[in-house]
């Protein structure tokens, strides 16, 4: 009995109260479906876009109506409801091409009507055009702006350049919401105001100012908004969600640095469990950030792990193998203190391993191989399904070589609890993974610390011979092998800063503890020589951590000295290291959790 501009005015009545009525939302559109050409205003199209769109309940067959009836009548729509109709269709994730280039043509006729507020719902419609009048924007102006055209995936660079300088320049005047949405809208568009490196003169503290600018010019916005993060109050006063997503921000451009991550976890930890706590995705999403970062902060992982075990049922897929392989790579949530999150972890995994991708199974079987969960947490039930599930997907779509390496280690952890039997993967895929596996490690160049490092030994008393990047049984490669005459053949990994989590840091990271265990695992004696115990070697005290940084990380580096690089180190330090290393070892071997 309603007539359509009184269904339309309901619909725009629950949608405001913010009233979840789904049924009534599913009748309304039904019938506004059939009668939306009937006595429609411009107001009518427009609210009723906004309501279904603002209450999470958009309809393909009414937006398509809706796109229909209001295309050819752009011109009676007032400048708000054109922004209006274009943030609706935004929202409800509708592409129109005809309605939105209408909406183009339109707009830019008759900018001078628009306000500030209505050019921030219609920007990413003609970019370049309202660049112009950026200044008239208030900050949460910007903020939407930004969101709209990440949101509406369109690239206008020249528009988020102005976005980047004026919000840059402001950020001291933004709501803590507003720089949640500044860096998560940039690191969704991957501009280069958020992706270009951070000067190494950034704040540490205190608002940026326009005019502190290094002389290679001003700092990027990412650098501008880590240290307005870092202005006391204002990390602590995003809410659990736009802590969130300001870390994935950041850790999706590949900043590196204890901050802002440290502000942003601290303030993280208290507000991960109810009321209002941390939920679903956005655990996974922290947990993936913080370990992309190499953050180290054993207590705030602890803390993800707790509230990731009360809320793994509400995770997909993508979102449970995100999870398991930031805990593994970053270390920080070993099994032995958190058996209960690997176990439901395992359960939940089964339940849903049909919606696992050749990606997501891979890190899933990679990360449980770094974790080494023992039989009562993950039982053999779940381990052969997972390898079940591999085998299916690599017969329906291949893996790929990164994939596949995984997967071998994977093996190898099958190996290592026993029960090879029922878990093992299908001979095919074995080998398969392993050829994978062997060919990326010789890809893989010797880095000059650890030619240095393989001199040094050959001079050291006992040491009968030393080779240089040798393949063992299980497909890995060892940095050096040295048969010694009283230890026997030693394994020696020359360990520099890459294989720990971050500056300074002495955690090994989940590859580099994954290599150590099944080296042992095959029986080697493994010994490690970490980069700072090769620098109390050095003879020269200029030269630092930077400089074996660098050698580790490059075969042609100029860094390190010739011939002469540890000379004022005797044959006797080198072997009383070397002897240490082998104390280490057999103490990791006696331990029951290494």
């Amino acid at each position: 009995e309603f007539k359509p501009q009184e269904l339309a005015s309901l619909a725009w009545s629950f949608a405001t109260a913010g009233h979840a009525a789904p049924a009534l939302f599913d009748g309304l559109a039904s019938r506004l479906s059939v009668l939306v050409g009937e006595l429609f205003t411009a107001q009518g199209l427009s609210n009723t876009a906004w309501a279904f769109a603002a209450a999470g309940r958009p309809s393909p067959a009414l937006f398509a109506r809706l796109a229909a009836e209001a295309t050819p009548r752009l011109s009676e729509f007032k400048p708000q409801e054109l922004a209006s109709l274009a943030w609706s269709f935004t929202k409800a994730n509708c592409r129109e091409p005809e309605l939105f280039a209408a909406l183009a043509v339109g707009a830019a006729a008759r900018l001078g009507e628009f306000t500030p507020k209505a050019l921030g719902e219609t920007a990413w419609l003609k970019g370049r055009v309202y660049a112009k009048r950026l200044g008239e924007f208030a900050p949460q102006g910007l903020a939407n702006l930004a969101w709209a055209f990440a949101t509406a995936g369109h690239e206008a660079p020249e528009l988020l350049d102005a976005i980047a300088r004026a919000a840059r320049q402001r950020l001291s005047e933004f709501t803590p919401q507003g720089l949640a949405t500044v860096s998560w809208a940039f690191a969704k568009s991957a501009h280069l105001a958020w992706r270009g490196a951070v000067p190494p003169a950034s704040a540490q503290g205190g608002r940026a100012q326009g005019g502190d600018a290094p002389s290679a010019g001003p700092p990027p916005l990412r650098a501008a908004l880590c240290a307005e993060l870092l202005v006391e109050g204002r990390a602590a006063a995003l809410n659990p969600a736009e802590l969130a997503i300001t870390l994935w921000a950041f850790a999706t451009a590949g900043h590196t640095g204890g901050e802002p991550y440290r502000c942003l976890g601290e303030a993280l930890i208290p507000r991960l469990f109810p009321p209002r706590g941390l939920e679903g995705q956005a655990i996974s999403n922290a947990a993936w950030a913080l370990a992309t970062a190499r953050h180290e902060n054993p207590r705030l992982f602890s803390a993800l792990a707790q509230a990731a075990a009360a809320n793994i049922d509400r995770l997909g897929a993508l979102d449970l193998s995100n999870l398991a392989w930031a805990f593994a790579w970053s270390s920080q949530v070993p099994v032995a203190e958190h058996p209960a999150f690997y176990s439901r972890l395992g359960s939940a995994s089964l339940v849903r391993l049909s919606d696992f991708d050749g990606g997501s199974l891979s890190n899933l079987a990679w990360a449980l191989a770094v974790a080494s969960p023992s039989p009562d947490v993950l039982d053999a039930v779940a381990a052969a399904a997972l390898s079940e599930r591999l085998a299916e997907v690599h017969g329906s779509t291949a893996l790929n070589v990164g994939q596949l390496c995984q997967v071998h280690q994977y093996q190898l952890w099958l190996e290592e609890r026993g029960d090879v039997a029922e878990e093992a993967l299908p001979e095919a895929l074995r080998e398969q993974a392993r050829d994978s596996f062997l060919g990326m490690a010789q890809l893989a160049p010797s880095s000059r610390m650890q030619r240095l490092v393989a001199r040094e030994l050959r001079a050291v008393g006992g040491v009968r011979s030393v080779e240089e990047e040798v393949v063992v049984a299980q497909g890995y490669t060892v940095d050096l092998l040295v048969q010694h005459a009283d230890f026997g053949p030693l394994a020696v990994e020359v360990d520099g800063p890459h294989h720990f989590l971050s500056e300074g840091s002495r955690r090994p990271t989940g590859a580099t503890q994954l290599k150590r265990r099944q080296l042992r695992s095959s029986g080697l004696r493994l010994v490690s020589l970490p980069y700072w115990e090769l620098n109390e070697l050095q003879a020269q005290p200029r030269r630092g951590r930077d400089d074996l940084r660098a050698c580790s990380a490059s075969t042609s580096s100029p860094c390190g000295p010739s011939p002469g690089h540890w000379h004022g180190a005797t044959s006797g330090q080198w072997s009383r290291l070397l002897e240490r290393a082998v104390r280490d070892d057999q103490r990791v071997e006696s331990a029951d959790d290494p």
